[in-house]
């Protein structure tokens, strides 16, 4: 079927928003095995584009005393020695060592439920003290002891939910929990900043209270959230904003955890479709960058149960890329860090486009999605200044049900068929798109 409809779009290159971080996976180092997953960081790394890893180790926050037995005790050298040498540990710091090998320093963080004798509901964070400790025995042995260089740690996981994903810890409580770890990391972590709140529900009823606190404000490096559902730019904008208006106005904001939560393996396009679509929105709204749930399908601590979040399916030592992989690839390997969003302009509400490039207008992303359920002609001109890009070629990539990140053609920034002499190309039906000088 031919497309009936040519639509035009303008991306300005004068016009600048947001810097871009990267984008990454959240990932469960319990399956390094002494290095068996290397080559699918490698694939991560190479392939997919990542570069933003956030690392959980332990899968949950009671790893000091898991069955409430040792209480307070628990928190001494002697201790720590045989808790930070045991396997999973040393997978943990054996996954991050080679992150740091491929040029990557790791998002630590921490996340599920803590030791019951911190908590006075089973449930709720009471000991402020003994967290921020145990805390600090964790991030002073990865830094010192397991020679990881990092400089990101996120201390608490959806406290908004509370247990499973991490104790329950209300939003003005919450910055008395980030003080006390401030002041506990005084002790030889000085150089270790927070990721936070990484919340739930998409709200500011915990930014609120840290963002323009002067002392934690000093602590925090990067604002993050969990997005699983689809929240309109609007809102996401919101809360940029708010952000920006703060004393955390220069810091990275990033969606920590983002995806989709189907357990059924059956909506593999509509997974891949739809968290493309929130991504788009997280962009669109100027979010620095982006961390997809989950990396691999693997067991999830929290609720001691299997899941199929992954970019990748898992088989017997065999991982195998998803079709949402392929569409996340659309983006992660071709808007690279420090990549700037430039304005987009599209004529038509049948078809998204943002596009990104370098500081230096040598290269150029421009990623989209074809909303409709027909063909499409686009026809695309830059303004602003390109001298840098207009000898290029542009590769043009595309996922669809069918497709995989294929590359489909090479595209001129200019073609002698006018009035259709821009950046042409046919987006089939429901595709998501790249042209792009990236290699």
């Amino acid at each position: 079927m031919k497309p009936l409809e040519v639509i035009s779009f303008k991306i300005d290159l004068s016009q600048i928003y947001q810097k871009i971080d990267g984008f990454g996976v959240n990932i469960n180092s319990k399956y390094w095995c002494g290095g068996a997953l290397k080559p699918i960081l490698d694939l991560l790394i190479d392939d997919l584009g990542a570069v933003l890893f956030r690392v959980d180790v332990y899968g949950k926050s009671n790893w000091i005393d898991p069955d409430g037995s040792l209480g307070p005790s628990s928190l001494n050298q002697e201790h720590y020695q045989r808790i930070y040498r045991n396997r999973v540990f040393e997978d943990g710091w054996g996954m991050m060592r080679y992150l740091n090998e491929r040029g990557i320093a790791p998002y630590i963080a921490a996340s599920g439920i803590v030791p019951l004798w911190m908590t006075n509901d089973g449930k709720t964070l009471a000991r402020y003290d003994y967290f921020a400790e145990m805390m600090h025995s964790f991030v002073s042995w990865a830094k010192y002891k397991a020679g990881i260089k990092f400089t990101l740690f996120g201390p608490l996981n959806e406290t908004d939910i509370g247990p499973p994903e991490g104790p329950r810890v209300e939003p003005k409580e919450f910055a008395e929990v980030i003080k006390a770890l401030d002041e506990r990391f005084r002790g030889g972590l000085e150089d270790v900043k927070f990721v936070l709140p990484e919340q739930a529900y998409f709200n500011t009823d915990y930014v609120r209270y840290i963002i323009n606190d002067p002392v934690l404000a000093k602590r925090i490096a990067v604002i993050s959230m969990h997005m699983y559902s689809n929240i309109p730019v609007e809102v996401l904008r919101k809360f940029v904003d708010t952000v920006r208006g703060s004393l955390c106005g220069d810091r990275s904001i990033w969606m920590g955890e983002y995806g989709d939560l189907d357990q059924s393996g059956e909506m593999e396009w509509y997974v891949a479709w739809m968290s493309t679509y929130r991504l788009f929105n997280m962009l669109e709204a100027g979010f620095n960058g982006a961390i997809f749930w989950d990396a691999y399908d693997n067991y999830h601590d929290h609720d001691e149960a299997w899941t199929i979040y992954g970019l990748l399916r898992v088989g017997r030592r065999i991982f195998t890329p998803k079709k949402r992989y392929y569409a996340a690839k659309q983006v992660y390997r071709f808007v690279r860090p420090g990549f700037v969003r430039v304005d987009a302009n599209v004529e038509s509400d049948k078809v998204r486009i943002l596009a990104f490039t370098d500081d230096k207008r040598e290269e150029l992303s421009i990623i989209g999605m074809n909303l409709s359920h027909e063909p499409l002609y686009l026809n695309g001109f830059l303004e602003g200044e390109y001298s840098g890009i207009e000898n290029k070629k542009l590769s043009y990539y595309r996922t669809t049900e069918e497709e995989n990140c294929v590359k489909v053609g090479e595209l001129n920034l200019k073609t002698e068929n006018y009035p259709y002499n821009g950046i042409f190309f046919q987006a089939p039906p429901k595709s998501i798109f790249t042209i792009t000088t990236v290699k």
